[in-house]
Order: structure tokens, then C-alpha cells, then sequence
């Protein structure tokens, strides 16, 4: 408006001031019934937009032409009166004028950040599992406020959790239990660190779509290959929203005191040291791309400067809990020594126990009673999926990152033993230790059904997420959101906590085949360590070797220490 009257302009601004007060009156609290019902109609995008057009937000990006947001009507509510007449009647006036501040910046923000939504974002949010969920997580991260949830619903930022409850089957001898993996047990409510941390706040974060973050994400995601990148993203989105709710800045550099406390509630609420050292790893990478690798050195020399600073501030609380560490690492080792090694059977006790209800949903793959796999509830679903993880992990004692990395192309290019054709050898190359493992006919039978069956209906969730990477596609294990797996260590413990078997770690498996190959022949041992590859030098020698009798012969060796028929 450079060329319209000062009258004019000054009109506009008093406009956007009552629209700015109208919504946060009316536009920041959803009631919980409200996007129930929204998510329950048969077009929850559209009534979403109307919705929040009718909120005095904007949506961009919608394929069709939609009409215009609809302009908010006129609100008389001034906060500093509400406030001298009811809230802070005994306040002093520098106390009022502060809250009133604090609120013109909360209405910025949220007129800047808040108001207007990609279409593209709505469309995934509607078609993620948990829709109600995934909703209020978004609503919050904008500064808005969802009331009147019910104490049964999920907590809706905890990570790496299925979201979605689904109805579960009538129990039958021919069908799986059908229980869901992440229901919670109420007679154990808010015990597990998981819980504790969301009951805390810890897990609330900024929007991943800012600024700040998404170009973070991209410095870790194509200049340092990270292939985990979203869950450091996601660290750091949780550390802004502590040091500032209202608005993800790089201002946290100017606040030392608030950031010990931080890495201090953290330890506090029972996480290990080492987690709450990757934490701080995350904020110092973080920072480290902004002077590094941005304009901020030309744009803002101060505040580049107090970046610097606190880097060096957060390499002094490294060094003062570096012992912590490594004393909770002996620790870790002693408790495991005296907790004694266990034993093959009780290493694979969780596939035993899960075995009746992973046949009965494979017999319904085999049988073609799905097409291919649609007809199956997510918890069967998951069910097949971790199940196949539990055999390369705890059966095949391999590291979670060989159940990560594996490719379709590598499953493709799996090999027959000519000798011995009951046996196939599958080759992961992209782990920090290439890996192999033996699969008998009728393991080959259960991960190809999961190829051609199941796995096409988990990447049929992600195929509408135009914004996801293509390397999902690529990778063998794929999560039920449809993307591929980044912590295979979450669903093992899924599994054992769904038939309520004692948790195994990889570990664990390991160190129990080790320890039971210490009567075997020297040739025995070193096809098992082969087998386990214990070093990048043997993993790469394992990996290339023509001969793959000595893959298939340290298999039938852990298999016979399990006291497996053959």
C-alpha cells in the first residue's frame, strides 16, 4: 500500500488487529468432539478447511478453487481491561503491560506462523493412521489449544508408535489374538519412561516445517547422508519448544541457565546419560550448520557470535558428564554380568510365544483369502512385520541395522546354496558392518509373503506422501505409516511386550551365542563369529566370500545350540 493514504493504511492495521484479537478468542481452542467429528465425516478434508477458514486461517495449496477465507466478524475483547477487571485486579500495571506484551507477541507469531496451512500437509494428516492424533500434535505445535480430550485417547506427541487403534478380531484357533501393540495397560499407566516423558511436556515440539528446522534437516539428509535425520530434527524441534513455546528461534543462545535445566529435567524424568549427551550432540550440530553453513555470520555478527559461545558452553557440559557416561556404561556391564547370560532358548523365547498367531495370519496369505493383504487388521499386519524382525535379530543374532538397511534389491538378489538348497543366504551391504544371514525354505516363504503381500500395503500409505523421500521404496522393512524402518529396537520391544515375554536385546542374542560356542572347535567359533561379524574386516571378507557353505554351516551350528529339529 506505498502509494494509499496514511488513513487507509492505519484502517488495514486496526483490521488486522481485531482479526488478530478475534482469533485468539475464537480461533486457538478446539474442543476434542469438534475434530472427532470433523475426522468422521466423509470428507474430513474439506470440512477441515471449512473449519479453519471459519477460524480466520488461510489454505493454500489446494488442487481445486475453493472459495476465499471467510473475514472474521467483528470482537469488542480487549485483554488489558479483562485483565485490570478479573485476572490480575491485584496486579501491579508494569505486571499487566508485561502479560499484555507477552500476548502481542503470541498473537505475531500465530498470526504469522499459525493461520495459514498447505493443503498437502492437511491431505497427509488426514490419511496418517491417526488422524485425531496427528491433528491436535499439528494444532499444538502452532500455539493453539485442543480441550476436553478424553483420558483414554493417545498422547499425541510420543514418537515412533504405531498411532492408530483398530478394532481388534474376536479370538479364535484359526486367527491371531488381534490385540493392539501399542494399547496401554491402565493398571501400568505413566510408569514407562515413554509416558513419563509425554506426561512431562517433553515431547512437545515446534513444527518440523520451520525455517530453522527444515533446512537443518536438509544439511543432515544431503550434505551429511544421515539417514536418521528426522529423529535429530525432532530433538531439536523438542529442545526450542522448552527454551521458547511461543516461537522456534536461535535467540535459546542468550538463555545458559534455562538450557542446564533442560539436560537437567531430562535425566531427571529417567532418561540415561548417553540419551541426554545426544540431545546436546543434536543442539551442537544444529548450531553448528547455522554459522557454518549459513548467511547468519553477514546477516546477524552478534547473534553469530553468542552462537559461538554457546557451543563452547555446550562442549563444558560435555566434558562435566562424560564421566557420568562412561560410569553408567560400567555400571550397565556389571548389572549384565551379574545378571548372568542367557540362555539360546530364552533369547528366542518371544518367537515361540508369538508363533501360533503369526502362522495363523500367514495361512491366511498363503491360503488367498486376502488381496494381497488388505483384508488383514494392522495389528496382524505388525504382527508379520515384527515377527520377521524378531528371526534376523534375535535367530540370526544380527544387529538392528542389518533389519534397517536391508534393500529389496538385496532380498531379490538373495542366493540358493548349491550344495544344500533347503538354505538361502541374504547379503546387507549398506550397514557400518556388512552382514549375512541363512533363511530355511520356510522362512523364505514367510518374507516373500511379507514382500508380495504385506509390504505393498504399508507402502501403499506412504504413496500419497509426495513429500517423502524415494528411498522408502527401496528398503525392504517398512513401517505400518508406510515409511521405512529407523529404529528396529522399538519394535522388537513391541514384541515382547504384546505376549508379555522378558526383553531381549540384540545384545543380549549375541552375547548368549557367543558364550555358548565357547565349547565348540576353533573352525565352529569362527564361522559363528563369521557369522555375527564382529569387525568390519571380517564382515567385508564374510560378505565377499564365494563360498557360502560357511554361512549356511554357522547357522546349523546356532541352530543346534538353540536345540532347534531340524
Amino acid at each position: 500500500m506505498k502509494n494509499s493514504s496514511e488513513a487507509d493504511i492505519l484502517a488495514v492495521v486496526e483490521s488486522a488487529k481485531r482479526a488478530a484479537s478475534n482469533l485468539m478468542r475464537t480461533g486457538r481452542v478446539w474442543e476434542y468432539s469438534l475434530l472427532s467429528r470433523i475426522m468422521k465425516s466423509p470428507d474430513p478434508i474439506g470440512r477441515m478447511i471449512e473449519e479453519l477458514q471459519s477460524r480466520g486461517n488461510a489454505v493454500v495449496g489446494i488442487p481445486t478453487k475453493d472459495p476465499a477465507p471467510a473475514v472474521p466478524a467483528k470482537t469488542h475483547w480487549s485483554l488489558p481491561v479483562h485483565l485490570r477487571r478479573s485476572c490480575m485486579r491485584t496486579s501491579s500495571e508494569a505486571d499487566i503491560l508485561a502479560v499484555v506484551e507477552s500476548a502481542k507477541r503470541a498473537v505475531s507469531n500465530l498470526m504469522r506462523t499459525g493461520r495459514v496451512w498447505e493443503y498437502s500437509l492437511l491431505s497427509r494428516i488426514m490419511q496418517s493412521p491417526d488422524t485425531i492424533g496427528r491433528m491436535i500434535e499439528e494444532l499444538e505445535s502452532r500455539g493453539n489449544a485442543v480441550v476436553g480430550i478424553p483420558t483414554e485417547a493417545p498422547t499425541a506427541a510420543v514418537p515412533a508408535v504405531p498411532d492408530v487403534p483398530v478394532e481388534a478380531p474376536a479370538e479364535s484357533s484359526s486367527e491371531s489374538s488381534g490385540e493392539l501393540y501399542q494399547c496401554p495397560d491402565t493398571t501400568k499407566q505413566g510408569t514407562s519412561l515413554r509416558e513419563r516423558m509425554a506426561s512431562l511436556g517433553y515431547y512437545k515440539k515446534h513444527s518440523l516445517d520451520h525455517d530453522l528446522l527444515v533446512s537443518f534437516a536438509k544439511f543432515l539428509q544431503f550434505d551429511m547422508s544421515n539417514e536418521n535425520f528426522k529423529q535429530e530434527v525432532e530433538n531439536v524441534a523438542r529442545f526450542l519448544y522448552f527454551m521458547d513455546p511461543q516461537q522456534a528461534s536461535l535467540l535459546f543462545v542468550r538463555q545458559h541457565e534455562k538450557s542446564r535445566e533442560y539436560f537437567l529435567k531430562l535425566s531427571e524424568a529417567g532418561l540415561s546419560k548417553q540419551t541426554v549427551q545426544n540431545y546436546i550432540k543434536s543442539v551442537k550440530r544444529f548450531l553448528k550448520f547455522h554459522t557454518g553453513s549459513t548467511d547468519l555470520c553477514f546477516t546477524d555478527r552478534v547473534l553469530h557470535e553468542d552462537c559461538k559461545n554457546y557451543i563452547s558452553f555446550l562442549d563444558n557440559i560435555q566434558m562435566a558428564t562424560s564421566k557420568q557416561v562412561s560410569k553408567e556404561t560400567t555400571r550397565k556391564r556389571f548389572d549384565t554380568f551379574q545378571e548372568g547370560v542367557l540362555s539360546s532358548t530364552q533369547v528366542t523365547a518371544v518367537l515361540a510365544a508369538a508363533k501360533k498367531d503369526f502362522l495363523a495370519v500367514i495361512g491366511k496369505l498363503h491360503a488367498g483369502e486376502c488381496s494381497p493383504g488388505h483384508q488383514l487388521t494392522l495389528t496382524e499386519l505388525q504382527l508379520v512385520l515384527y515377527y520377521l524382525e524378531a528371526i534376523v535379530i534375535l535367530e540370526h543374532a544380527q544387529r538392528p541395522g542389518v533389519v534397517e538397511h536391508m534393500t529389496v534389491t538385496e532380498w531379490i538378489s538373495r542366493r540358493r546354496d548349491d550344495t544344500r538348497p533347503g538354505f538361502v543366504v541374504v547379503a546387507v551391504k549398506e550397514h557400518k558392518t556388512a552382514a549375512t544371514f541363512v533363511l530355511t525354505q520356510e522362512q523364505e516363504m514367510w518374507f516373500d509373503l511379507y514382500f508380495s503381500e504385506v509390504r505393498p500395503v504399508m507402502l501403499g500409505k506412504k504413496r500419497k506422501r509426495v513429500e517423502d523421500d524415494d528411498e522408502t521404496d527401496e528398503r525392504f522393512f517398512i513401517s505400518s505409516t508406510g515409511k521405512a524402518i529407523y529404529n528396529a529396537y522399538n519394535d522388537l520391544e513391541r514384541l515382547h511386550k504384546k505376549y508379555q515375554v522378558p526383553k531381549v536385546t540384540s545384545q543380549m542374542a549375541r552375547r548368549a551365542y557367543e558364550t555358548a560356542t565357547k565349547e565348540l572347535s576353533d573352525v565352529q567359533k569362527t564361522k559363528v563369529a563369521g557369522y555375527l561379524t564382529h569387525s568390519t574386516a571380517t564382515a567385508e571378507k564374510h560378505y565377499r566370500m564365494k563360498e557360502m557353505g560357511s554361512a549356511v554351516d554357522a547357522f546349523l551350528i546356532l541352530r543346534n545350540l538353540r536345540g532347534d529339529s531340524e
